[in-house]
């Protein structure tokens, strides 16, 4: 591509100059770009113009744009949802009982942890008969 461009002066970059000019170009290019940003923005109108299609979409076909957004986060979104949820269950319990009773929930946790333990030990030496 240089040797075409630059063929018509009767000039061949070698392949060391071309490293440098590009290397050079890609270490400054970064200072630059934010000018570029509101140009593009403007000449093309990418805001206005997504606005306009998303507001076209439906409802099934957007969460289809979003759910691979937010795949990576899937799990830690469910279980901070739980967490949540189980905190909004202990306050309504308070409001409901006029006080929250955490050592039988503690129990209750200690009581499930256990029993899950038990299970998975039953599987392994099911496994290992």
């Amino acid at each position: 591509f240089a040797c075409l461009l630059s063929g018509g002066f009767g000039f061949r970059p070698g392949s060391k100059l071309l490293s440098e000019v590009s290397t050079n170009a890609i270490t400054k290019l970064p200072n630059h770009l934010h000018v570029l940003h509101p140009y593009v923005d403007k000449t093309l109108q990418l805001q206005t113009t997504l606005r306009s299609q998303m507001e076209k979409m439906s409802s099934a076909k957007f969460e289809r744009v979003l759910h691979p957004i937010f795949e990576e986060d899937e799990l830690t979104l469910i279980l901070a949802g739980g967490f949540l949820g189980f905190l909004a269950g202990l306050i309504q319990q308070g409001i409901e009982t006029g006080g929250l009773n955490i050592p039988d929930a503690v129990k209750w946790f200690r009581g499930k942890v256990t029993r899950m333990k038990n299970l998975i030990r039953r599987e392994r030496e099911a496994d290992e008969k």
